[in-house]
């Protein structure tokens, strides 16, 4: 069983408080996914809120990915209505601001409808990564393309991790391929590719790494226990 997360509320009236909570969670992303914007409305609420764009950009970022608008759209959005400079820093911010809404939901809303529906095996790893290595943890999800990224929102909101090593993973994770968007959506080249690529790469690296660290560390505590 995953265990509680920090800040779950407990006896009848917690119990309750997260049930209510749960109730205007799934009524808010039930109308978020028939109702909420597309692309093309989100372009026309920024580009019509004037010097207030970047706020209102912010602001519809997290509601557009409860609505499961895709990402890389919204990404590009930033550098076409923005630029790559201001454009890459909404893009970055709205991104860490979605995935710690959701991971946020998962922890104090939602995490016992989200436990029941992840295989054992799954949760047990999620917990695991909750440790000292965290931020390379998360810093791996972010950049393997294939790891769905409200997926790893959710799942890590069931585990102890700490709200930093989260925030922070996701950052410096998303950086390259923000930035290939934000660059396509102002006008550059399409780096989706060669970044993916080294997206990947750059995970095994960091993957082995760690490993390599870990059976240091456990050969030197062996060492240790020898002598």
């Amino acid at each position: 069983m995953v265990e509680e997360p920090p800040g779950g509320g407990g006896g009848r009236g917690g119990r309750l408080s997260r049930a209510v909570l749960l109730a205007a969670w799934v009524a808010v992303l039930v109308l978020a996914l028939f109702h909420g914007p597309g692309p093309a409305a989100l372009r026309s609420w920024v580009e019509g809120a004037g010097a207030s764009g970047p706020a209102v950009y912010l602001a519809v970022y997290v509601v557009a990915v409860f609505a499961l608008v895709p990402r890389p759209a919204l990404n590009a959005l930033a550098g076409l209505l923005f630029g790559v400079p201001l454009g890459l820093v909404l893009a970055l911010a709205g991104g860490v601001g979605a995935a710690l809404a959701q991971f946020a939901v998962a922890r104090h809303v939602a995490g016992d409808a989200v436990a029941r529906r992840l295989p054992e095996g799954i949760r047990e790893r999620l917990d695991a990564l909750a440790g000292g290595r965290a931020f390379l943890a998360v810093l791996q999800l972010r950049l393997l393309p294939v790891v769905p990224y409200q997926a790893v929102n959710y799942g890590l909101g069931l585990t102890r991790m700490g709200v930093w090593p989260f925030a922070s993973g996701t950052f410096a994770g998303a950086v390259p391929a923000t930035a290939a968007l934000v660059l396509v959506g102002d006008g550059g080249a399409d780096l989706g590719g060669p970044v993916a690529v080294a997206g990947t790469l750059l995970t095994v690296v960091i993957g082995a790494v760690w490993w390599l660290r870990s059976r240091s560390a456990a050969a030197a505590g062996a060492g240790g226990r020898r002598g």
